[in-house]
């Protein structure tokens, strides 16, 4: 599941750096806005589904949190850009997968807390 995950986090950060590099350009031609749109929603469409095929075989609850890896993915590409990262985005981006580490990771149940069934 984490190599899905992480196809569809690095499809959303190629994403993100074509709209980036577009908006870059100055005043670039109509059809390389278009075939950057294409691009765009061609990765959009293939992040779809491999999300359909993780959602198949694992529980929302535990799939989704791990597609916050993006937010520290994408400081790093803001970085590697050469934007400026400051304390507030690395700490941030550590809260959040902090967050996500607690969320996906199990815990013991007790006996006597209720079980909501997972599928069926």
């Amino acid at each position: 599941m984490l190599v899905l995950v992480c196809m569809s986090v690095g499809l959303q950060l190629v994403n993100a750096w074509l709209i980036k590099f577009a908006s870059a350009t100055p005043a670039p031609p109509s059809f390389v806005i278009g075939i950057l749109l294409l691009a765009v929603l061609v990765l959009g469409f293939a992040r779809f589904v491999i999300w359909n095929g993780i959602y198949k075989r694992y529980p929302v609850s535990f799939a989704y949190p791990l597609s916050a890896i993006f937010f520290p993915a994408v400081v790093l590409l803001a970085w590697q850009m050469g934007e400026t990262v400051g304390a507030a985005q690395i700490v941030g981006a550590t809260v959040v997968m902090l967050g996500v580490a607690r969320v996906v990771t199990p815990t013991e149940r007790r006996n006597d807390e209720p079980l909501f069934p997972v599928g069926d």
